[in-house]
């Protein structure tokens, strides 16, 4: 018996059950682009035109707050718009880039990979220019757009990989 052997029968390789998957429904992408445009939307009556309805202007518990002066563990005013906004997008963006596709082949599932390992490469190059480059507040603005950008280079690598497979089965 070789150590390899004493090694594989001492490890439990856990297998997904059959038929389980980690993406989500078809119907589920619908849903996230109305998220998105939702949050994009309200994101823009935010930052742009300084819309701050009354309505979301609520007491909320804050683990760590920093305005005039630095807080934790208190309860604090704060204009809810800006969370909507921020939950609406990154929801949205998952469920668009997790949504099942009509026909989840092997073949998607490599595309699925290859999009990613991609995605996450252009992050990381965005991430090095970002703390080469950019200082100050500027560089406060790379890490917000941060928050998005990943899920967004996957969705885009995704989509023009999948196109290009298309008209490949095509051609």
């Amino acid at each position: 018996m070789t150590k390899f052997d004493l090694l594989k029968s001492s490890v439990i390789i856990s297998k997904p059950m059959k038929g389980f998957s980690y993406l989500l429904p078809k119907g589920f992408r619908f849903a996230g682009v109305i998220f998105t445009s939702v949050g994009t939307i309200l994101g823009i009556m935010r930052f742009y035109f300084g819309y701050k309805p009354d309505l979301l202007d609520q007491k909320v518990f804050a683990v760590y707050s920093v305005y005039l002066k630095t807080r934790t563990m208190k309860v604090e005013s704060n204009q809810l718009i800006e969370e909507i906004v921020g939950l609406l997008v990154i929801f949205g963006l998952l469920m668009i880039a997790f949504a099942r596709e009509k026909n989840e082949t092997p073949q998607v599932s490599s595309i699925r990979l290859r999009a990613f390992f991609i995605s996450f490469y252009l992050n990381t190059a965005f991430l090095i220019f970002s703390v080469l480059f950019t200082f100050g507040l500027a560089f406060i603005y790379m890490t917000v757009l941060n928050v998005v950008l990943p899920l967004s280079l996957y969705i885009i690598v995704f989509q023009i990989l999948m196109v290009k497979e298309r008209k490949k089965i095509l051609v």
